[in-house]
């Protein structure tokens, strides 16, 4: 579900052309939605991100960076700094549930505005939207232009037949037939360009690519026409369609004479689901699972502030870690409270990762557990489905096979020795002493957990109710 492109200013300086850069940095967060390891370029040469690629190898490419397995659980880390099993925001929102993220959470936009940002989101919310205090101009941001749930029509922007597109607080209904990739593109340009240089401007821009359905203008199938699976050849069409539209906002950044003092991160909201034409390969599993694939996403960092580029960084790095990473460069202190670390000095040098340990989930409603620490990861509970080394369409004509995996766990891994989790150390007497360890870390964290709740469907959300329009307001 999802990929995270972050861009800011920083520094004193003047941009291209005769706009005068604001003293803050200026920032922009773009989420691709769904994107798996092997769906951009840097990771497999069969994928056409050319935008990206140039900005991943000049700046600073992430090895060992990973999200929550779902969408919502990762973007409420992204913008609370705060893993979601402390949240109850383990799952995924369901639009027809009374849920949102909790109110008393102060959010990244919020913590930015405090500095002096001016805050605009356009894209994919669905972290809550029955009321209109869950949703994104009640959450710190000045402008919305977007959708509240979590997939929808790319055309008509309905989701189960009903309208879900947003500007602020007004249903939008004259788009249809605009694909949203680039409908968002353009909203992003006339942000940035009738914003004032000299405020600093936070962007943030989660686009639905390429999450399902497989919809992409017609143009971009014929450059992948030899691959013969038909969801890869769209799934490839769509990111090469989000490659443009990037283009199409750091081009506006450009014209604007901001460019020059700009920061990039780039990072997928997690792994892709490989039964629908998205590729994790050589990593192991699928979206919604504990395994790599699900969680450990493309990402980089571009931007001339960098003390150091062009290398491949390989510290663990985590999405409760861009709040208090982004609060910093933008001259805000650090919350003692967070989940988060702020890695500015170690992604900006190359340095050790403060990070050495999180969560990829605890949730005993589901009977789900899985934690990393420094090197060693472990899974148990409920079986993880999804667990196969599953290679995309393009790779299996090249006579790549798909690898099945069929063991019931728990599951015990070094992630440094062995990343595509191919050697289950649970139960070997030689890590015995390890695997008490992660038991008596995992136990030490439980009891922070709360739990997601268990809430009926409200007949109320239902868009019929409100002309066909999924409206928040009724709970």
């Amino acid at each position: 579900m999802a990929v995270l492109l972050f861009i800011s200013i920083l520094g004193c300086l003047f941009g291209q052309g005769t706009a005068q850069a604001s003293t803050k940095p200026h920032i922009l967060l773009i989420v691709a939605d769904d994107l798996g390891w092997s769906d951009v370029s840097w990771n497999n040469p069969h994928v056409m991100t050319p935008t990206l690629q140039t900005l991943a190898t000049n700046g600073v490419i992430f090895n060992q960076t990973y999200s929550q397995p779902t969408c919502s659980p990762s973007r409420t880390a992204l913008l609370t700094g705060k893993f979601p099993y402390r949240l109850g925001m383990q799952r995924v929102m369901n639009s027809r549930k009374p849920h949102g993220l909790p109110l008393d959470e102060e959010l990244l936009p919020q913590k930015l505005k405090k500095l002096g940002y001016a805050t605009h989101m356009v894209g994919k919310w669905h972290l809550g939207s029955c009321k209109w205090e869950y949703t994104p101009t009640e959450r710190g941001f000045d402008s919305f232009y977007g959708y509240h749930h979590g997939s929808q029509d790319y055309y008509t922007h309905k989701s189960a037949r009903a309208l879900d597109l947003w500007d602020g607080k007004t249903s939008v209904s004259d788009q249809n037939g605009v694909y949203s990739t680039e409908l968002f593109a353009s909203r992003a340009e006339d942000i940035i360009n009738q914003h004032d240089p000299n405020t600093p401007l936070f962007l943030y821009l989660p686009f639905q690519s390429v999450h399902t359905p497989h919809q992409v203008p017609s143009s971009y199938l014929q450059t992948f026409s030899t691959v013969q699976d038909d969801d890869r050849k769209s799934i490839l069409g769509m990111a090469t369609a989000l490659d443009d539209a990037i283009k199409r906002v750091t081009d506006t950044l450009k014209g604007k004479g901001l460019w020059d003092n700009t920061l990039t991160i780039f990072m997928s909201d997690n792994g892709g689901e490989y039964s629908d034409g998205q590729s994790n390969w050589p990593l192991r599993g699928a979206k919604g699972t504990f395994w790599e694939g699900a969680t450990r996403v493309p990402a980089f960092i571009h931007g001339n502030m960098l003390d150091r580029t062009g290398y491949t960084y390989h510290g663990m790095m985590h999405f409760v870690d861009i709040l208090p990473t982004l609060v910093s460069v933008a001259g805000g202190t650090e919350d003692p409270g967070l989940d988060g670390k702020n890695m500015w000095r170690s992604i900006s040098t190359g340095s050790d990762s403060p990070r050495t340990e999180f969560v990829y989930d605890i949730d005993s409603g589901e009977h789900r557990f899985a934690i990393r620490v420094g090197d060693y990861k472990l899974v148990t509970g409920n079986r993880a489905p999804k667990d196969d080394w599953y290679a995309p369409a393009e790779m299996q004509q090249m006579g790549i096979l798909t690898e099945i995996g069929n063991e019931s766990g728990p599951f015990l891994f070094n992630i440094r020795e062995d990343p595509l989790e191919k050697s289950n150390l649970y139960g070997v007497a030689e890590y015995a002493a390890v695997q008490r360890a992660m038991r008596r870390r995992l136990n030490e964290l439980t009891p922070y957990e709360v739990p997601f709740p268990d809430l009926a469907d409200d007949p109320a959300a239902d868009p019929s109710n409100y002309g066909n329009v999924w409206a928040p307001g009724w709970c």
